[in-house]
Formats: C-alpha cells, sequence, structure tokens
C-alpha cells in the first residue's frame, strides 16, 4: 500500500508514479490532479448553509482515525446531496481525513456541477479508480446502494439496496482496509415524494422514452429515474451520522461465502444504527411530522 497522507499539500510527493494507465480513460483518475481539485475550505463554505439548516449530529467519532487510511460504508440516502456534503466536510475538515468518494457517472455530465464534485473529493464509480485511490494511501468513502438508493421510491425510507455487490470488499481485502460502517438518518425525512420510478414507468411515453438506447442507458433501464418530491424545499429536519467500530479488513484467503458474511455484517450494523437514530430523534423532536 502506498504512504498514508492526511495533507493534500503533501500529496505529489507521497504518490506512486504508475500513473500512465490512467490518463487513457477520461474516466480514470490521476491521483496527483484529483488531490490539486479538492478543495476542503471551499467544501466547508459550500457546507455551511447545510450546517445551519440541518444542525448535525456526529456520534461515534472515537472509531474515526487520520492515522491509517480506512474504507467507509454506509446508507444513501433521497438525492444524496442533503447528508452527503456534510459528512465530507466533517471528515475532511474537523477529522482531518482526506476522503476520496466514488461518485456515480452522472454527476461528471453536468457542467460546473462535475467540478464542484470533484472539489469534495468525487471520482468516478469506476474500479480502477478506487485501486488507485487505495493504492496511494487515501481513505474512500463508499455508498454500496449507489444511484438506486440515491432515486428511492415510495416506502424504502433508510433501506440498504446492496444488490449483490461485493466488489468493495474484495478491494479492502486487496489492500488491507479496515471498514468503518456509518448510519446516515434525516436525509430520507427531507422531503415527501411525490412521483417515482414505479409511477413514472406506468405511462406509456415513458416506455417509449426507455426504448432509445442513450436514454435506456443513462437510466439504467429506468432504476435510476429521478423521484420528484411534492414541494422544492427540502424540511428543516435534523441529521443524525453514527460511525461504528471498524471491521477489521478481510483475510486475504477469504472466499466469497466469508465475503457475504462481512456484507451481511455490515448491512445488520447499519440497520441496528438506523434504528437507534430513529429513537434518539423521536425522543429529541417529540413533535415532528
Amino acid at each position: 500500500m502506498g504512504q498514508n497522507s492526511n495533507k493534500l499539500e503533501h500529496h505529489q510527493d507521497d504518490q506512486p508514479q504508475n500513473n500512465q494507465q490512467q490518463e487513457k480513460d477520461p474516466k480514470e483518475i490521476n491521483i496527483n490532479k484529483l488531490l490539486k481539485d479538492v478543495k476542503p475550505k471551499w467544501v466547508h463554505r459550500l457546507t455551511r448553509l447545510h450546517q445551519w439548516y440541518f444542525k448535525p449530529t456526529f456520534l461515534g467519532t472515537e472509531h474515526l482515525s487520520s492515522k491509517r487510511p480506512a474504507m467507509y460504508v454506509g446508507n444513501h440516502t433521497l438525492y444524496g446531496v442533503i447528508d452527503t456534503p456534510l459528512l465530507i466536510d466533517f471528515l475532511m475538515n474537523e477529522c482531518g481525513i482526506v476522503v476520496m468518494s466514488m461518485a456515480d457517472h452522472v454527476h461528471f455530465h453536468v457542467p460546473l456541477w462535475d467540478k464542484v464534485i470533484k472539489s469534495f473529493g468525487g471520482v468516478h464509480g469506476l474500479r480502477e479508480n478506487a485501486r488507485a485511490i487505495m493504492q496511494a494511501g487515501y481513505s474512500i468513502l463508499i455508498f454500496p446502494g449507489g444511484g438506486r438508493e440515491v432515486t428511492k421510491r415510495k416506502g424504502e425510507q433508510y433501506q440498504l439496496i446492496w444488490k449483490e455487490r461485493y466488489g468493495f470488499l474484495r478491494l479492502a481485502q486487496e489492500f488491507g482496509y479496515d471498514i468503518v460502517p456509518f448510519a446516515a438518518y434525516g436525509g430520507d425525512d427531507a422531503f415527501e415524494l411525490g412521483l417515482d420510478a414505479n409511477d413514472v414507468l406506468k405511462y406509456p411515453l415513458s416506455q417509449k422514452l426507455l426504448n432509445i438506447p442513450k436514454v435506456k442507458r443513462f437510466l439504467r433501464d429506468g432504476e435510476v429515474i429521478p423521484t420528484l418530491p411534492k414541494h422544492i424545499f427540502p424540511k428543516k429536519v435534523p441529521l443524525y451520522f453514527q460511525f461504528l467500530a471498524p471491521i477489521a479488513a478481510p483475510q486475504q484467503d477469504l472466499d466469497q461465502s466469508g465475503l457475504h458474511a462481512i456484507r451481511e455484517e455490515l448491512k445488520t450494523k447499519i440497520y441496528a444504527a438506523l434504528n437507534e437514530l430513529r429513537q434518539r430523534d423521536a425522543l429529541n423532536n417529540p413533535n415532528k411530522d
């Protein structure tokens, strides 16, 4: 594993010089350029309104360390832009942890927005990119639910929609990264859902649009059709983040069944934490809608 560095200003001296293959594909990253794009101070400025509006609470911070890189794995809430910026700001600016997050490809198709994502340490969610980040010894933020969890449908609040994804565990196994589970609560309550993918797919026009190859590919056969809220502005709900005790890096000789057991352990811990946060929120805000 490459040397772990949590100071961006020293990153150029700490990085291995093996990025030639990554530069061939525009979706693949150049570590040096990536770290120049990360702007912790800007991240903090951009999240000030979030801080004031949602008043986030961070719990379990004793499980965080800037001395050793780790893989942070948790649930994605609706839209992903309510709580994720606060999480990244906290890790970067309060804990001194330079964390890179694997982001959905759609973010990088929107002019200017792609620069914002990069400033928060977001990179194309490709295995090659994750390997480059971990080889360089930096912490990494993973949402196994990806775009599907961001586009939750009615009745799916706080559900982990991880499908059969094991790639993140194989990466932790390959690079010897401990896994720090976390639960994010509040984001799925910020909006009341109006029209979700199930509703949209009932219309004949939507089916016709999905027959267009580019649309079908972009929306992944309709899987990540954005959910439309009943109101534009999010409700002023409190946000909670609970970091849990790290799970040791999967052993190198662990097979698929062993990885499955770790994945189920992660999900169980995250669901338990979400339930505890739900109870805490109910006590703190008894009149919450």
